[in-house]
């Protein structure tokens, strides 16, 4: 586990922290199965899952609090106020395992609004963000 091999994993899946370090990492649905199975097997551990909001074309948020704006699509993202998912793996769970189960998270998303249920599943909209645990002095190279 070492921060190039991060930083060129996040390249690669056009995967986007929202901060200075390496918490809400916000990726697009297209590539969210290969982009948690990469980073699991190369050894990075994922602590939760956050949820965002895709303003596409820089539309209003309906559901989110603010964000960032992408620095790979046109848009911008906007955090929805709700719990993260976290998770706990042992040190001998299989790297096939915990990657099965952060997606079946991800994929089984439902969040409650007042007046409607909103699911990963239906919502093309609803983003994924990991958090990481790596050392705090981490930055990453889009918002050192």
């Amino acid at each position: 586990m070492d921060k190039i091999t991060l930083d060129k994993i996040l390249e690669k899946h056009k995967a986007q922290p929202a901060g200075h370090g390496y918490i809400d990492i916000i990726f697009f649905r297209d590539n969210y199965k290969e982009f948690v199975s990469e980073l699991v097997t190369s050894g990075f551990k994922i602590e939760s899952v956050s949820w965002w909001e895709w303003c596409k074309d820089k539309k209003e948020t309906e559901y989110g609090l603010g964000g960032p704006e992408s620095i790979f699509y046109q848009g911008w993202f906007s955090e929805i106020p709700v719990n993260v998912d976290d998770f706990k793996f042992s040190a001998e769970s299989k790297k096939e395992n915990i990657v099965q189960e952060i997606l079946n998270k991800i994929e089984e998303k439902e969040i409650s609004f007042s007046k409607e249920i909103v699911t990963f599943k239906e919502s093309n909209w609803l983003t994924p963000a990991i958090w990481l645990d790596v050392p705090d002095d981490w930055r990453n190279k889009y918002n050192t």
